[in-house]
């Protein structure tokens, strides 16, 4: 059995939860830090499905990366998944900016999931930069970052020359591009960005490739709950069935 506290410190020892952004929201932001768990459900979001799979898994734990807490509450409704938590009992713990930071973190692993070697963080901008083992095309990129990821799709956009260097912004990273261009990056790997963004890359000459805001940060949960397995072996840590990419990419037969 472990509690909601005991988590947290563990967290915070590897992504402290002081370093998050200012216009975040971290910790444990609903329940009791006392509550003693045999097992925990983990997921990037919180959903009414997440919210039921507990319940039917009989789990009374939820550790998030992306906060249920945002913005500031003005009211509570019942039909609000904050009310639906609480009315169920359930604890919830969300690491955000701070993981995505952190070394071992989301830019870290995403980054290293694709192949690449990592050799700089700029973490005011949840940003890491890195480097190809060898140079590709962006077609050649884009292949390798969809079977690495399992995309089921993706969307890139071409540079004049090879890619060899690349800045990695997981989420809505988009803004980092502007650091990708300090960098002298060739390629951007985000999971959102905006048009301007996309113009300002390609005055840059730096390809950019949009893999989409889930699955770029998917693969931390699989790492967090071999970390928690590591440290909490007396207890399960599951990964949510319900925690699912909304994208779908409509392929077009021409």
């Amino acid at each position: 059995m472990v509690t909601a506290k005991e988590i947290y410190d563990y967290i915070d020892s590897f992504a402290p939860f002081e370093t998050a952004m200012s216009f975040d929201n971290v910790g444990i932001l609903i329940g009791d830090s006392d509550i003693c768990a045999d097992k925990a459900l983990l997921a990037l979001d919180i959903t009414s499905e997440i919210i039921n799979e507990a319940v039917e898994k009989g789990i009374s734990l939820i550790v998030t990366h992306h906060p249920i807490i945002f913005s500031p509450l003005r009211a509570v409704s019942s039909d609000s998944l904050q009310y639906k938590l609480i009315r169920s009992g359930i604890t919830v713990i969300s690491a955000h900016t701070n993981l995505d930071i952190c070394e071992g973190g989301v830019n870290d692993t995403l980054a290293c999931a694709i192949g690449l070697r990592l050799i700089g963080h700029t973490n005011e901008e949840c940003f890491v930069t890195a480097e190809l083992e060898q140079e590709l095309t962006d077609a050649e990129f884009a292949e390798k970052i969809s079977c690495s990821l399992g995309c089921s799709g993706l969307r890139y956009t071409e540079r004049k020359g090879r890619i060899k260097k690349v800045s990695v912004a997981c989420g809505a990273g988009g803004s980092g591009i502007y650091d990708a261009i300090k960098e002298g990056a060739d390629a951007f790997v985000t999971g959102e960005i905006k048009h301007h963004e996309i113009l300002a890359a390609r005055e840059n000459n730096i390809s950019v490739f949009d893999l989409g805001h889930f699955r770029s940060e998917d693969l931390i949960i699989d790492r967090l709950a071999m970390l928690f397995s590591e440290k909490f072996p007396d207890t399960e840590f599951i990964k949510a069935e319900n925690d699912r990419e909304e994208i779908i990419y409509y392929k077009a037969n021409n």
